[in-house]
């Protein structure tokens, strides 16, 4: 029995040993532009190991974000989707009991810096992207859902006219976290008119390439926001509006 379990740990450790030597040929770009792998008879001759612990490996790697499997044509390479990152985050973030104060903190952090360099890079494009999205977000018969959406596409427009990719990932990956703190404003009486009045300072100063004045507008509708979300969480909601 004791040998079964040995060799049943031997058998999980070769995999995962061929999963990281794969992610690190799809790090450095080792499949090509084409991005897809060689087939599990090619990869196992290539790693000398069986065809059944290469499949264990892809499908370490597919959990992992790193490929996708298509029917008939093999796996390829893919990025990770920052949804799935985003819905670990936000599991962590209730596991370790990280408190709405401490996100906000966080959002800060990320939003003015991101607000700040926006407004020294953005471009006309992206302008002419943020002015759609507060066209929408002005429109009353938009559902809830649309509105939260907006409101965070907004935000992550801001994170990728600051010039920097990393910032926009991060911003991206906190997803779920915001639409959580997005809808629940939406919820308190004068909330919609107060984000909409908001968004526009913040799109002004972006328009105006004013960087302090950019901080500070954000600064203050993460404040507000903050506000909001304390007046909801405060409340009873057992019955929302339609999405």
């Amino acid at each position: 029995m004791k040998e079964n379990s040995t060799n049943s740990e031997s058998c999980v450790n070769l995999y995962e040993t061929i999963a990281d030597r794969l992610e690190n040929d799809i790090l450095s770009n080792s499949f090509g532009d084409s991005g897809k792998l060689p087939s599990e008879q090619t990869l196992g001759a290539r790693c000398g190991v069986s065809r059944t612990v290469i499949r264990e490996a892809l499908k370490l790697l597919k959990a992992r974000g790193l490929i996708e499997s298509r029917n008939g044509s093999g796996s390829y390479v893919t990025k990770p989707d920052s949804n799935n990152v985003s819905e670990l985050l936000r599991r962590m973030v209730i596991m370790d009991g990280i408190t709405v104060h401490e996100i906000y903190e966080v959002r800060e952090i990320l939003e003015e810096a991101s607000a700040e360099r926006a407004a020294v890079h953005v471009t006309e494009e992206q302008l002419s992207e943020m002015a759609d999205c507060l066209l929408k977000l002005r429109n009353r018969n938009i559902s809830i859902r649309e509105r939260r959406e907006e409101d965070f596409k907004f935000h992550v427009l801001i994170a990728k006219a600051s010039d920097n990719r990393l910032l926009m990932i991060l911003v991206q990956t906190m997803r779920n976290i915001f639409i959580e703190q997005i809808e629940s404003g939406i919820y308190v009486e004068g909330s919609i008119d107060d984000a909409i009045r908001r968004h526009q300072k913040i799109f002004d100063a972006l328009r105006q390439h004013d960087p302090q004045a950019a901080r500070v507008a954000i600064q203050e509708h993460l404040t507000v926001s903050e506000e909001h979300y304390a007046i909801y969480s405060s409340r009873s909601h057992s019955i929302k509006p339609k999405e």
